[in-house]
């Protein structure tokens, strides 16, 4: 009796523990081997300590009516999707897997404890992503410092989508400066913190400059002191890396009239307008439909007509009301309202200032998420993963919100 209770306590340790390792390797896309085994892993021990009734596992959070509603509509779409077979695949591979992460990670981290281990995670993986990247890039392959940080060789990584996943790791980095206490911390968080930062600017994508300053002041907001410091800290290494001349007056106007962003849109518009209610199928593969694009890219006008077709609108919101239609926008919409809800729930009612904190950061890390969301098609892959993360640890304070006032050793809210 006693060997078989070790079994089932090693198996309840290794859960977490799978799933930890699926999060820390989120950020490298080459290594979907390990993400796969931790994520089966991690999903077969559950369905085991299921079946022997040795753990609970709750589906209910405020976020699971939209995430039904969201898997119901995409199911009702497959009716409509016209690749019906990328369309199976892709609810599978590309919501379902990440909601079963959200689950994973709400039943199995909801503790301070687990919390900050997941933070932590988070932080570390992204910061060694990060110095993987500029090494690699300006180091062994000689690029320039004023070059973008952008796609590298075998990594295929957009800037973009570089800078979603650096700034959430950043937020979460500097999120500990609105605590009192663990100096020590603070200190030794200025090293992923700099990397971090570095990393974000050197994409040189205006979505995540715009994002990064805006999400330090949410971040910040009862802390005026920190919100200088840091937001004079950014404009300083702004000033000596080559990414001002983006902001100058000169660049802008020329963006402005030569980003061709407006005629994918106007292109996609097209789409919508024939598919309004179901879209036409959460598939992504659609899109590589080279005689589809063009079809609807012949009905722009001329003047906002592309040469060649994007294959992706880039823009989340364009592409989920494609896929989905006005009616899957409107629920991804009450998802974010849950979330905002949650978030509201926390501030006004939890005496827990710890919980409080981390809660106003997730507000910060969601609304840099949503704001990037508008330049790329966040809808897959490690970026999509952030989103769903940003869920669960606000699902986790959440559920923590009613508990009595708990810091981690030495650490005191301001």
């Amino acid at each position: 009796m006693d060997k078989k209770e070790n079994v089932y306590r090693l198996l309840n340790v290794s859960l977490p523990f799978l799933i930890g390792v699926h999060i820390f390797f989120n950020p490298f896309p080459q290594l979907t081997a390990i993400q796969e085994i931790s994520f089966y892993g991690s999903v077969l021990i559950l369905i085991v300590l299921l079946s022997l009734r040795k753990t609970t596992f709750s589906f209910k959070t405020p976020l699971t009516t939209p995430f039904i509603l969201f898997v119901l509509w995409a199911g009702v779409g497959l009716f409509f999707a016209l690749n019906k077979t990328n369309t199976i695949h892709d609810i599978y591979a590309h919501l379902l897997k990440y909601l079963m992460v959200f689950f994973l990670l709400v039943n199995y981290f909801n503790s301070v404890k687990y919390f900050e281990i997941l933070r932590n995670l988070i932080i570390l993986s992204t910061a060694v992503f990060a110095s993987y990247l500029l090494i690699y890039f300006y180091f062994i392959l000689g690029k320039p410092f004023d070059v973008k940080l952008g796609y590298i060789m075998a990594w295929e990584i957009p800037s973009n989508f570089i800078s979603v996943l650096t700034i959430f790791a950043l937020l979460l980095t500097l999120n500990i400066y609105n605590f009192n206490g663990l100096k020590i911390y603070k200190l030794i968080g200025l090293l992923p913190a700099s990397i971090l930062i570095f990393t974000t600017l050197a994409t040189k994508t205006r979505a995540a400059i715009l994002a990064l300053p805006i999400a330090v002041v949410v971040c910040f907001i009862a802390n005026k002191k920190m919100m200088a410091v840091f937001l004079v800290s950014i404009l300083l290494i702004v000033s000596l890396m080559p990414v001002g001349d983006r902001f100058t007056p000169k660049d802008l106007a020329s963006k402005l009239s030569t980003d061709d962003r407006g005629n994918i849109w106007y292109t996609f518009w097209e789409i919508i307008k024939e598919h309004p209610v179901t879209g036409i199928g959460y598939g992504i593969q659609t899109y590589d439909d080279d005689n589809f694009l063009h079809k609807y890219n012949q009905r722009v006008p001329s003047l906002y007509r592309q040469p060649v077709p994007h294959r992706s609108p880039h823009n989340f919101y364009v592409d989920i009301t494609v896929r989905m239609g006005f009616v899957g926008l409107s629920i991804f919409i009450f998802t974010i309202y849950q979330m905002l809800w949650m978030a509201r729930d926390i501030m006004k009612c939890s005496r827990n200032r710890f919980v409080k904190k981390w809660a106003l950061c997730l507000i910060a890390a969601l609304l840099a998420w949503l704001i990037q969301a508008f330049f790329e098609s966040l809808v897959s892959g490690p970026t999509a993963m952030i989103f769903f993360i940003i869920l669960a640890m606000m699902t986790i304070l959440w559920n923590l919100r009613e508990e009595t006032e708990y810091q981690p050793e030495g650490l005191s809210a301001k």
